[in-house]
């Protein structure tokens, strides 16, 4: 085969690979906040923002609590991100409340809180909506989330975010500054046990909707004082996500500066390892040397199956010259026995 033809089987493996790489992919909707992941629920476009934006750096490691308390450093930001049902071990309560009473401010972002935290700080925690993909597919109905916190920086905002985002609420909050609260319904003889009636930073108060329930403000994101340092706890971890921080960016913002003072390091201990490689359907190939060994066969086999199957398979047929017409040789012979007769015969009269 010409040179040309395997010119243009590989152009055409090019371009067929390219255009395979540009084909959109589907989304995986599962929080994995890892820090190479630039899925939905991945932490990829998080990173690179504050990475950025951090004026005393910002870094991510897989350290748990315990393992950055021994290190000697100075007081430091530390921020943890998780989803109830995504981890592989809870978060030491002790360990924690002992890191901010040393000077570090904590940002510890979860869908629900355990009792043992909750107990240690005289808090509540409830649920307020399970994520649902088809919710958030479907551009389900997004609630507002007030701002009523740190009023001496930053002015009462609003912000419209999913609902299926708002994984639960904190009440029992009196020992706390409240950052950000959302509105709900809630039983009247829940509010009044667990809700302040006024409190200062309630942007509406309470509303009667009927004898039963009321609307009351629940805190979604709040800051308590732990010994020299500060920890704030968050019931929105998927706000901190690639689809979160752009869906909602100003929010997330005001939280983060609250830890600009100081460097700050996100550990990502606390969820399941996660690797880019993972997304491919390859990856059980790939990650053993013998079944990867044995895919680079293959392919190579496939692309030479195609070359010589490109090939013309008939036999090809001789190019057949025409006859060669001897009649004027015959002619010029038979004209040449003539003459030497002729003059043979001169020569003998």
């Amino acid at each position: 085969m010409s040179r040309k033809f395997w010119l243009f089987i590989i152009a055409l493996l090019g371009f067929m690979l390219l255009l395979e790489y540009q084909m959109p992919r589907r989304f995986q909707w599962s929080p994995s906040f890892a820090h190479d992941d630039r899925q939905p629920f991945g932490c990829y476009v998080f990173d690179s923002i504050f990475a950025q934006q951090m004026p005393r750096g910002y870094s991510v490691c897989r350290k748990s609590l315990s393992q950055l308390a021994l290190e000697k450093s100075s007081p430091r930001a530390i921020v943890i991100l998780r989803h109830a049902g995504v981890y592989v071990e809870d978060v030491n309560t002790d360990t924690l409340l002992a890191l901010a009473a040393r000077g570090n401010r904590i940002l510890y972002a979860h869908s629900y809180f355990d009792d043992e935290l909750c107990d240690t700080l005289h808090i509540a925690c409830a649920s307020h909506a399970d994520y649902a993909f088809q919710k958030l597919v479907n551009q389900g109905r997004r609630d507002t989330l007030f701002w009523v916190g740190d009023t001496l920086r930053y002015p009462s905002a609003s912000y419209m975010v999913n609902e299926s985002l708002i994984s639960a609420c904190l009440s029992d909050t009196a020992t706390t500054e409240p950052l950000a609260v959302i509105h709900d319904w809630e039983n009247r003889e829940f509010a009044s046990e667990h809700v302040d009636v006024n409190p200062h930073w309630a942007t509406d108060g309470w509303t009667k909707r009927d004898s039963a329930k009321i609307k009351v403000p629940e805190v979604v994101a709040l800051s308590c004082r732990v010994g020299r340092g500060e920890l704030i706890l968050v019931t929105t971890p998927l706000l901190f996500t690639n689809y979160g921080v752009l869906d909602c960016p100003a929010y997330v913002h005001r939280l983060m500066n609250r830890l600009k003072p100081l460097p700050v390091v996100r550990t990502e201990a606390y969820m399941p390892h996660y690797d880019a490689a993972e997304s491919s359907p390859f990856r059980e190939l790939l990650c053993r040397p013998p079944l990867r060994w044995a895919l680079y066969l293959v392919l190579l086999g496939v692309v030479l199956l195609m070359g010589f199957n490109a090939r013309r398979r008939q036999r090809a047929i001789p190019v057949e010259e025409p006859p060669r017409n001897y009649q004027l040789d015959f002619i010029r012979h038979i004209g040449t026995l003539q003459y030497l007769k002729t003059k043979k015969n001169n020569n003998t009269h």
